[in-house]
This record gives structure tokens, C-alpha cells and sequence, in this order.
């Protein structure tokens, strides 16, 4: 084929990255007759779908089997002999993958959305050029544009961060060859939950985290359960400033500060996740007139619009919130606006999940924002191991916690370490964005046994200052 091909080819919208906040706008916008192209360099699906979340659940399950197998004489379940197959987890990972990928691929053709292969770059206000795989070109146009081109890896100027055996969450997500050690540098969402995949696997974890805390955006009480937990089986370093990473024989030596004074570990693998940083650098943006911020975020308004009318970026790009549920709100938020409508979704109430074992969800206020805050509020805290579902499954560990304010018992904030905590977060998330109270809450009767008991045991205590099962 030509190398200098050109087409022009016209829609009434154009989406740029076929992630979670890309593919979702894309498809509503088919929904609702517009003419729609999408524009993805590499797989549908995204980092989320093919790098990210989805991958990582689904070597989580393994993990979390492996881990039942090994206590399941507990469960009165006698095994004469077991093992671990490291590439058939390996497989499993990648066939969800590789179902949902090809899912999303089949629901964009049949609902009428036109996919490009390519690398899309800004020519102008209302034009871009793609370069196809082949090395063609076709120039496109239309009158509104999405960007949702994501993020990724941010590698930090360490000593030998660039060296062999040093990872990103990518390569983390092949568990064909497991190190006997890993070194995880950057507490966040990835580093625990990788962490915590890698430790059910045989794997002894160390975290280094150089902030004071873990995970600083959640509630403090919640976070340190979690670490209590985790930190059974993940050796965590908070304060500990990595210096540098050097070879030592066959593995790495990781060199850090920790209190003011030098410590080094030794491990076969080091995974580097200590944030993301936005795919940006390629799109020409400049061309249209775009404006970014001095860490390369596309600046948006309220509504994901950027500097220039009818362009929008929704998802990491725009680095509101990193997270894949965010840059589905966002895309349906700007496909709605598009077509003329108010899609009526709270972008700024986003839960967060972070899913270790236990679990980790919150939503809405802090405690310590609302102290910070001068706001007033009540604690509804209901312990785990007083459900009759958590025990029954024998993950008794954690709490739901419902922060209300003081006067009305309105919704202000819920937090929850446990079983199911990131499935639980949406009834919470859900009367938050309602305004409901802690009252209505506990007048909704929630089914048992389940672990859902626990929030409307926690809205009790919020309300009346006791609860049936607890004293």
C-alpha cells in the first residue's frame, strides 16, 4: 500500500483512545444516531481492559483460590496434594482479557461506531492526521473531538530504574516467572495490589513507600486496618526514600533512606509504580489550540471541555481523577452534552477501591477533611466480626464506617475495609449523590445474611448511637 495515502472521511464526533472513558462515549454517542470514528493505536479496551484493572482482578482470583486451597482443611476440606501452575494462571489472565477485549470490539461494530488502527495527531482545530499501521495516512474531520488517549507509567529519576529486572506494572502483570523476592517501589493501588497477588503466590513482598502513609486520599483509620491486615503477609516501608537500584549478582539491590539513615534489600525483581503520568506528548495538541498544565494534563472545565469549544478529554488525560469508573462517567457525561442533554451524573463523587484482601472502598468525606473543614459530624462504625455473612466465609476483618453530619444525619462520607467492600460502596455512593440520611438507610431493609448488614447496622449507630449486635 501507499505510504502517503490520504482519505478524508467525515463524522459528526471523533474519539481518541479506545479505553474505558473513550470506548463508553464513543458507544453512547452511536446509540444516539451520531456518526462516530474511534481512533485507537493499539488494543479496545485500553490500559484498564488490557494492562490494568481487568488483568490484575483476574490473577487477584487466582491468588485468592490458591489462598483457600492452602487453609482448606479449616473449611473441613482435605487435599492430598496440591501445586501451582504459574502459566496456567497466566493463561486464565489473559483469556478474560482477550473475552472482553473482543466484547467491547463486537458491541462498537454492531452499534454502527467506526474503529481506526492508528496514531491520531492534531493538524488543526477541527482536523487530524492518522497514521495507519501501514505507514498510510488518512486526514479526518469533524466538528467535536474526545480525547481519551489515558496514561502511563511514570518512571522516577532513580539510579538504575532503567535497568534489567526492574519493572512497571505491565510486565508485573506476567507471573509465568516469579522472583523469590520483590521490591515494590510506591505504596499505591498497584504496589498492594500487585503486592498482595505476588505475596499468595509464594512471593516475599517489601513495599517502599515514601510518603508518611499509605493510600493519603482515604480515611486514616481505614487505611491503617488495612495495613494491619496486609501487613501479615507484605513487609511495608513508609518514609523509605529509594536512592537507588544496582545490580547484585543475579538481583537487585534497592538502596533507601529510611528515618535518616541508609537501608538496602536484595530481590530478584523490582516493580516501580509510583503514579502515572498522561499520553499526551504525540497528539499535537498545540495545533488545535489545546492547553495543558506544566505536568501535561489537558485543562477541562466542569463539564470535560478544554480550551477549545467542542473538544473535550475525558479520563487520565485530564488527570481529574485516574481511575477507570471516573473515565466512564466523564465519557458519558461528554457523549450527553454532545447530543444536546445534561446526563445528569455526579463526576466528583467517584468512589475509590483498592482491591486487596481486605478489601478497601470509600466515598465522599474523611474524617480528617471534615475536621479540617470545622463541619461538624457523627461516627456510625460497625465491626466485621459481627456479621454472620463475613464470619460464615471467614473474613471477619474490618469495619463499615458511615460519617453523617451532626445536625441532619445527612451522608457525608463511608468507608469500608473488609469483604466485598468495592461492590458495597455503591449503596453508599448512591445516597450520597441522593442526599439520603442516615435514617433511610436503616428504615431500607437489607437482606441476611449478608455483608450488607454491616452499612445498615453502621447508619444505626450513626443515627441512635447503638445497634442490635454490637454493644
Amino acid at each position: 500500500m501507499s505510504q502517503n495515502r490520504k482519505e478524508d472521511r467525515a463524522a459528526d464526533v471523533i474519539v481518541i483512545g479506545g479505553g474505558p472513558g473513550g470506548y463508553v462515549a464513543a458507544m453512547k454517542l452511536a446509540l444516539n444516531g451520531k456518526k462516530t470514528i474511534l481512533i485507537e493505536r493499539d488494543r479496545i479496551g485500553g490500559t484498564c481492559l488490557n494492562r490494568g484493572c481487568i488483568p490484575t482482578k483476574a490473577l487477584m482470583h487466582c491468588s485468592e483460590v490458591l489462598e483457600t486451597v492452602k487453609n482448606s482443611e479449616r473449611f473441613g476440606v482435605l487435599l492430598d496434594s496440591w501445586s501451582v501452575d504459574n502459566r496456567k494462571a497466566d493463561e486464565y489472565k489473559n483469556e478474560v482479557v482477550r473475552k472482553l477485549s473482543g466484547g467491547v470490539a463486537w458491541l462498537l461494530e454492531k452499534r454502527g461506531v467506526q474503529v481506526i488502527k492508528g496514531n491520531a495527531e492534531f493538524t488543526g482545530e477541527r482536523q487530524i492526521r492518522v497514521t495507519l499501521p501501514d505507514g498510510g495516512v488518512q486526514e479526518l474531520s469533524a466538528p467535536a473531538f474526545i480525547v481519551a488517549t489515558g496514561s502511563e507509567s511514570l518512571l522516577p529519576p532513580i539510579e538504575g530504574i532503567d535497568g534489567k529486572n526492574v519493572m512497571t506494572s505491565t510486565e508485573a502483570l506476567d507471573v509465568t516467572e516469579l522472583p523469590d523476592r520483590l521490591a515494590i517501589i510506591g505504596g499505591g493501588v498497584i504496589g498492594l495490589e500487585i503486592g498482595s497477588i505476588y505475596s499468595r503466590f509464594g512471593v516475599e513482598v517489601t513495599i517502599l513507600e515514601a510518603l508518611p502513609e499509605l493510600l493519603p486520599s482515604a480515611d486514616r483509620e481505614a487505611v491503617q486496618a488495612l495495613r494491619e491486615a496486609v501487613g501479615k503477609n507484605i513487609r511495608i516501608r513508609t518514609g523509605a526514600k529509594v536512592k537507588a537500584i544496582r545490580d547484585s549478582g543475579n538481583e537487585k539491590q534497592i538502596l533507601y533512606e529510611l528515618d535518616g539513615r541508609d537501608e538496602e534489600i536484595t530481590a530478584g525483581k523490582v516493580l516501580v509504580c509510583v503514579g502515572r503520568r498522561p499520553n499526551t506528548g504525540a497528539l499535537g495538541l498545540e495545533k488545535a489550540g489545546i492547553a495543558v498544565s506544566d505536568r501535561g494534563y489537558i485543562r477541562v472545565n466542569d463539564c470535560c471541555e478544554t480550551t477549545v469549544k467542542n473538544i473535550y478529554a475525558v479520563g487520565d488525560v485530564n488527570g481529574k481523577t485516574l481511575l477507570a469508573h471516573a473515565a466512564s462517567a466523564q465519557g458519558i457525561l461528554v457523549a450527553e452534552k454532545i447530543c444536546g442533554r445534561d446526563a445528569g451524573i455526579n463526576i466528583d463523587l467517584v468512589p475509590g477501591c483498592i482491591y486487596t484482601r481486605p478489601e478497601l472502598a470509600y466515598v465522599g468525606k474523611t474524617e480528617e477533611a471534615l475536621r479540617a473543614e470545622g463541619i461538624p459530624y457523627r461516627v456510625g462504625k460497625f465491626p466485621l466480626n459481627a456479621n454472620g455473612k463475613a464470619l460464615s466465609m471467614d473474613e471477619p476483618e474490618g469495619f463499615v464506617k458511615i460519617l453523617t453530619g451532626d445536625t441532619y444525619n445527612e451522608i457525608l462520607g463511608a468507608h469500608i475495609v473488609g469483604a466485598r467492600a468495592t461492590d458495597l460502596i455503591a449503596e453508599l455512593s448512591l445516597a450520597i449523590s441522593a442526599e439520603c440520611t442516615a435514617e433511610e438507610l436503616v428504615q431500607t431493609v437489607h437482606a441476611h445474611p449478608t455483608i450488607s448488614e454491616a452499612v445498615f447496622e453502621a447508619a444505626e449507630i450513626a443515627c441512635f448511637g447503638q445497634t442490635v449486635h454490637v454493644i
